[in-house]
């Protein structure tokens, strides 16, 4: 008996827990259920923390058993779990890509401040032929670098307790060259590559070995060339090669390789590919370099086969420079080509200067000058940017807005020592009712409003929206109604036609004249147009979906509910949580196309934030909305008593409901129940009594009843708000909001049609590098730390001190003064060495034909550093000096500048006060107008003419965010897939292809079936005018400057001093008898429009003009400044106060820091503060605890024991920083100098520092 058993144990073989037979074991590990069971943690201290894909791709965390704070004996402890874990991954897929992040807690000792630190690896292949122990090491070596690095560097900080470990593992196929694969005709057609047909796994080999061994004919053939095994060394590699073992080759062999790839767009209507890359680059050329292009083959994964999705070969670029041709600017016979970015230069000289400064190693692309096809139907250069979206002009026929109310669900929580900086949860947000109102634009009796209370809200509203979506569009969008029998005037009008009704151009000989109709209703549209206008003004594929704050909130209530199907997803992500915008595919019909196939029919259900472009609570922006404009909410709530409450935003006891059992609450809360733990106050007596009476006048019988009337009031609210947006938009700008993503996305279209402008876009990649550097931001500095203002408009006012004012003075729409310069429009180029030598900058009037921007070299000489010490010109970002924290901030400084990349009238401000260029390195000529003006006028007109201050603002709007798209980062933008399949279905990626691919950064599990990829860059296309940005900023900044030391200076010399500016404020002490006078008489360069008829002062009231100062506190004069830094400053006038602290929000500023909080500036203020956070779509309330106002400011330097300051750079920070005690004859000595403007106050002065002196020691 005892040998039987022992047999049929031999048959079998223990795996998962349970006894398999041994010809099944093979396919057992093969199973998604083995690679489950595999990666499951077999120790202590070991958690998974999240999942997805059946544990494809996981996340675990590592605790050590002992608390430390030692990284070496902490990743000494956890080594062993973490190998298994790996080991046991490894098992499950073969291979992996994975990284590790260490969480420690730290504390500054001197403060009591504690924060959560991280310190990561990159991601890594690991696979079963590797040392684990040797990759460890290296992640290991890598994590305790940087821990040490952040110590030196933040010496403050000191270590309390390492908390944890994550390891992040990712199931990889990787890329790996392989037997032959056919090229794609778009390269095979350029003759540039060279494809070894082989039949084995050592493509790799063979691709180099074409490269070293070229072949006249028969370049495809294996007997074209030697054996690689007899020309290359390859002992000890592993083939297929993958791409992390290229660099192996290259050591045994000295030769350099680079690896190239291609990806599929669609454009001009077809599909087309690119090269892109490099993927892998070799950062030093050995003796031989060889270029390779890898292409690969994405398949559906088969659960019961065991080889990878994703199969890929190496080729042989023979002409790199001919495969890119296509996508690739070459103009004026640049021939000299970068390998890095894959652009082409004009000189040797050009292409190193690039390779050693600028190249990021990232296939760059610019717009060509080669011709295209607009949508006008007329031939255009590529580079060229004008309007062309005149589908936007059309009214999206139906657009729905929605919202969401949660229930704050209390979390157990423990708050630490208020003394010290920390993060802790407290509520967790769930969904429990939703509204939405579908509104449609040609035909109101087909809005819908549906509303739902009850569990699993998210899930609901995904549900019924999509259902009513399919609806919709098989009822109103799906067949296109034949257009009506015209009158006989529309006849007539049709006729007589000279101009098309939809993009307004003049019809010209040989046009096609056609009659625009609606094809929703059949009537006449636009009237007669172009053929091809009306060819392309279609109905829009999409429907918009508008929440308030959708990107900070609602997202993260329905997002994963949204994307539990596989239907494809877009994504607009600023990060892994946060989106501009999303966009899911909604299978809603089946169609045949021209060829007989079936397809799938998709509309788009576009997910938008109507806070992108009304940027305030939407509160604010119901309460600008006059009567007649809250045309739906009368709709619903015709009663005179009802829509008098539903007008305002309501209050709602969000503290109070903490389970959907409170929702049954058969009276009113109290008004203590009401109180606001995100801004921790109470609503007022009024607002209370408002709450009673809607509980009244709509009969509510429970709490859910109040509820339900509060979200309907707000979607209603949010329903009127934007559709007044659009109808002002239409009307004025004749486009839709709701066809665009961001109010800068509308803006620019809006300026573009209006002004008929017709930008250049840069084509050379060095112009491009050139304003990327010279664009620097708004200045902000605190440069006097304290003054207590003496006059005799003051009630404390002493007449035996001298009389001082304090002046808060901001430009009028700073912005949109710049704007309305002259601005570059094409025509760029370099100026020869000839030119150079004959530029005098001084010589360029500032509205010259063409304008210039430098690269100099620029001497700030040291008999300029005391007059200039308040707002040194030309700011540079730099690290300050002496600072922990290595991160460049824009500071104004002494220093002589090197390769400094300026505007033209900038320069010439500069030299005007008394800089010196040492050097002129390049010059850059182009052509400039001021044809933004238009645009910046008329927005300011219709500002001034209009009725309410919704209009008010939304004019202001659109010419503040004309700016904001000038300045458009393409590099910082991020690529992020959402995910919803593991394998690849047709055209979309699924996770597995994905994380098999080079530029693989990271992943970001929301849920099973749902994760974020965060993918690296491997091209760059710069197609927007940056050069526009550039020279707004430059030309925005010499405004202040010209104010302060033209004006302000030039007429108080020393008796005035700057206390703080911040972009486009200054604030100013000034010892005068009477400032006031001053602005009296000045009304030329002050904007006054702000102060009452008659005031007190005798100042007469101006119009409003762009760029003139305005007193910010009109006839009521300062009393006091405290200022602690840049964006961190307190104001106290006769009748309020202004207090400002970086980074903490508007409501605890007002609440819980005082004016005594900003006079200690000595010491660290901490204030606690609620804020909404999102992680992993789950929505939490947090109590956070953080620094509000601290003394350290390192943007200058600050005098010890004293509250003055010096900016980096001044000749004589060394001496204090020798001499210390030196600072009080400085400090006296200052006073005095002052005290010139009479000498009879000399003594008086004198006295003063005294006393303030001892105010601050």
């Amino acid at each position: 008996m005892s040998f039987n058993n022992n047999r049929q144990q031999a048959k079998n073989i223990k795996c998962c827990n349970k006894l398999i037979p041994t010809n099944q074991i093979v396919a057992h590990r093969r199973t998604l259920a083995h690679r489950s069971q595999s990666c499951k943690p077999k120790c202590d201290g070991v958690e998974i923390i999240n999942s997805a894909f059946k544990c494809r791709i996981i996340s675990y965390r590592v605790h050590s058993e002992r608390k430390h704070i030692d990284y070496d004996l902490f990743f000494k402890e956890v080594k062993e779990k973490v190998l298994n874990l790996l080991q046991d991954n490894i098992t499950a897929h073969r291979s992996v890509k994975f990284n590790m992040e260490i969480f420690a807690r730290y504390m500054l000792p001197t403060t009591e401040e504690r924060s959560i630190k991280s310190f990561n690896s990159r991601n890594r292949i690991l696979d079963e032929a590797m040392d684990f122990n040797e990759v460890y090491h290296e992640f290991v070596d890598s994590i305790i670098s940087q821990t040490s690095e952040f110590e030196e560097k933040d010496s403050g900080w000191a270590i309390e307790e390492i908390l944890y470990l994550e390891v992040n593992v990712n199931r990889n196929s990787p890329l790996r060259g392989s037997s032959y694969m056919k090229l794609p005709k778009f390269i095979e057609n350029k003759k540039a590559v060279v494809n070894v047909h082989n039949q084995d796994q050592f493509c790799f080999a063979w691709a180099i070995t074409s490269a070293l061994y070229p072949a006249r004919h028969h370049v495809n053939e294996l007997s074209s060339y030697p054996h690689f095994s007899r020309v290359l060394n390859i002992e000890g590699m592993e083939f297929p090669v993958k791409l992390k073992d290229i660099k192996l080759f290259e050591s045994m062999n000295n030769i350099s390789v680079n690896v190239y790839g291609f990806e599929s767009m669609f454009k001009d209507n077809r599909m087309q590919y690119e090269i892109v890359g490099p993927i892998r680059y070799a950062p030093r050329k050995l003796r031989y370099h060889v270029n390779l292009l890898l292409i690969t083959s994405e398949c559906c994964e088969n659960h019961h086969c065991n080889k990878d999705c994703v199969k890929s070969h190496y080729c042989w670029i023979k002409d790199l420079s001919r495969l890119v041709s296509s996508q690739v600017s070459r103009n004026n016979h640049k021939i000299y080509f970068c390998d890095g970015c894959l652009q082409y230069f004009g000189s040797e000289r050009l292409l190193l200067r690039h390779q050693s400064q600028d190249c990021n190693h990232i296939c760059t692309t610019t717009p060509g000058d080669a011709l295209r096809l607009d949508k006008f139907g007329k031939r255009v250069p590529e580079n060229i940017l004008k309007f062309e979206n005149i589908e936007k002009q059309m009214k999206v026929p139906f657009v729905v807005y929605a919202d969401f109310e949660s229930v704050l669900k209390p979390m157990d929580t423990c708050e630490p020592s208020p003394t010290g900086s920390y993060t802790c949860k407290t509520f967790i947000h769930e969904p429990y009712s939703f509204a939405y109102l579908i509104k449609c634009s040609f035909d109101n009796s087909l809005s819908k409003m549906v509303i739902y209370r009850g569990k699993h809200a998210g899930k609901e509203f995904v549900k019924r929206l999509e259902t009513d979506l399919i609806e919709i569009y098989n009822k109103y969008l799906k067949d296109v109604v034949p257009m009506s029998p015209l009158s006989v005037k529309e006849k007539e009008e049709f006729q007589r036609a000279t101009t098309c009704g939809i993009c307004g151009k003049p019809f010209g000989q040989g046009d096609i004249k056609t009659r625009d109709h609606c094809h929703l209703t059949g009537k006449k549209r636009s009237g007669a147009a172009h053929s091809i206008c009306n060819l392309n003004y279609k109905l829009p594929g999409f429907v918009p979906i508008i929440l308030h704050n959708l990107s900070g909130y609602d997202t993260h209530l329905f997002v994963k509910e949204l994307f539990c199907s596989r239907d494809k997803v877009d994504v607009l992500a600023q990060s892994s949580e946060k989106y501009i915008s999303f966009t899911k595919y909604l299978y809603v019909d089946d169609y045949e196309n021209k060829d007989g196939v079936v397809k799938k029919k998709y509309l788009r259900m576009r997910f938008i934030d109507s806070f992108k472009f009304l940027s305030t609570s939407l509160e604010n922006l119901a309460s600008n909305l006059n009567d007649d404009q809250f045309q739906e909410t009368r709709k619903y709530f015709p009663n005179r008593d009802q829509f008098q409450l539903i007008r305002q935003k309501g209050v709602f006891p969000y503290s109070f409901v903490t389970s959907l059992d409170k929702l049954n609450h058969e009276t009113l809360p109290t008004k203590e129940d009401f109180y606001d733990k995100l801004n921790q106050e109470h609503i007022s007596d009024s607002e209370y009594q408002r709450a009673q009476n809607t509980w009244n006048v709509f009969e509510c019988q429970s709490l859910g009843d109040y509820s339900d009337i509060y979200l309907k009031s707000d979607v209603l609210m949010l329903c009127d708000v934007f559709e007044n947006f659009r109808i002002i938009s239409l009307d004025k700008y004749k486009l839709d909001p709701a066809q665009y993503y961001t109010a800068p996305g509308l803006s620019w279209d809006a300026m573009l049609k209006l002004t008929n402008i017709e930008l250049e876009l840069l084509t050379d990649v060095t112009m491009i590098q050139f304003f990327k550097k010279g664009i620097r931001g708004g200045i902000s500095q605190c440069t006097g730390r304290k003054h207590i203002a003496n006059n005799k408009f003051l009630p404390n006012y002493d007449p035996s001190e001298p009389s001082s004012f304090i002046a808060y003075l901001d430009a009028t729409n700073l912005y949109g003064h710049s704007m309305s310069q002259c601005l570059p429009t094409g025509g760029f180029r370099w100026l020869t060495e000839n030119e150079m030598l004959n530029f005098n900058v001084l010589d360029i009037p500032d509205e010259a034909p063409q304008g210039f921007a430098l690269e100099v070299d620029v001497q700030y000489p040291e008999e300029l550093h005391d007059d200039h010490s308040d707002l040194p010109f030309l700011a540079e970002s730099i690290i300050p000096p002496g600072s922990k924290i290595k991160i460049p901030k824009l500071i104004p400084n002494l220093n002589n500048k090197k390769n400094y990349i300026i505007h033209y009238r900038n320069l010439k401000q500069a030299i005007r006060n008394g800089l010196k260029i040492s050097k002129i390195h390049r010059v850059l000529q182009f052509n400039q107008s001021a044809w933004l003006k238009v645009y910046i006028d008329l927005n300011t007109k219709l500002r001034n003419g209009a009725t309410s201050k919704f209009e008010k603002d939304l004019y202001k709007l659109m010419n503040n965010a004309i700016y904001g798209k000038t300045m458009e980062n393409l590099d910082n933008r991020k690529d992020i897939k959402l995910v919803t399949h593991w394998e690849s279905i047709r055209k979309s990626l699924g996770a597995n292809a994905l994380i098999a691919r080079p530029n693989f950064k990271s992943c970001t599990i929301f849920s099973e079936d749902f994760v974020a990829i965060h993918m690296g860059k491997l091209k760059i296309h710069y197609n927007k005018p940056l050069y526009l940005g550039f020279s707004i900023l430059e030309l925005f900044k010499t405004v202040p400057y010209n104010f302060f030391y033209d004006i302000i200076k030039k007429k108080y010399r020393d008796n005035a001093s700057l206390l703080y500016t911040d972009t486009d404020s200054l604030i100013v002490k000034v010892y005068t008898d009477n400032f006031y006078e001053f602005i009296k008489s000045n009304t030329h360069i002050f904007d006054t429009s702000n102060y009452k008829q008659g005031n007190k002062f005798g100042i007469p009231v101006t119009p409003s003009v762009l760029g003139n100062f305005k007193d910010e506190f009109p006839s009521d004069p300062l009393i006091e400044f405290y200022g602690t830094g840049a964006k961190a400053y307190y104001v106290k006038s006769l009748k309020t106060e202004l207090k400002k602290a970086k980074g903490v929000k508007r409501n605890v500023i007002k609440k819980n820091l005082t004016s005594e909080d900003y006079k200690k500036i000595v010491e660290l203020i901490f204030r606690k503060m609620n804020a909404f956070r999102s992680e992993l779509h789950n929505m939490y309330t947090e109590i956070r605890n953080k620094v509000a106002l601290s003394y350290h400011d390192d943007k200058r330097f600050i005098i010890p024991n004293t509250t003055k300051t010096l900016p980096w750079g001044h000749k004589d920070i060394e001496y204090f920083q020798t001499e210390p005690d030196k600072n009080l004859q400085y400090f006296v000595s200052s006073l005095a100098q002052t005290a010139g403007m009479n000498s009879n106050t000399n003594l008086a002065y004198l006295l003063r520092a005294f006393e303030e002196l001892n105010d601050v020691i």
